[in-house]
């Protein structure tokens, strides 16, 4: 019975000058000794059906063709949901902006109204309106509105 490595078609004995073995040499002559066993094996009946070869390049280069043409459609769909998210975020932005604008404008109302507060409530004018409203209150004719 053969062995791998025992034949002339498993490559032994190949070296390369000096004796050493280049990576790639070693890796052609570990896959020729392994095809080198299969076929033996195939010839005494120890295995019925070869192992699969690998696809035709055809199918492969169809394969990558409709790989490519899936990425470039979620591509185009990924540009298109940025471009919606973008439009999005420019109007949330704008949306921002004028409720800053808004903002800053009550501020400004806020601050005028207290200033008007306390002018209402300071000085003699102020300590009349206080005592008038209290003196309406007293007598029940605020209440009558």
């Amino acid at each position: 019975m053969e062995t791998a490595g025992g034949g002339a078609m498993d490559g032994a004995g190949l070296t390369a000058p000096g004796g050493e073995e280049s990576p790639q040499l070693e890796e052609l002559l570990r896959v020729n000794a392994e095809l080198a066993a299969e076929l033996r094996a195939l010839r005494a009946g120890r295995t019925e059906v070869p192992r699969q070869g690998r696809e035709p390049a055809a199918r492969g280069i169809a394969q990558l063709w409709g790989e490519r043409r899936a990425l470039e459609d979620q591509l185009e769909e990924t540009r298109a949901a940025l471009a919606a998210s973008q439009a999005g975020q420019e109007a949330t932005q704008a949306a921002l902006e004028d409720v800053q604008a808004h903002r800053e404008g009550l501020e400004r109302q806020n601050q005028e109204m207290t200033a008007e507060i306390v002018r209402l409530k300071t000085g003699m004018r102020g300590l009349m309106r206080r005592a008038r409203g209290r003196l309406l209150e007293r007598t029940g004719l605020f209440g009558a509105r």
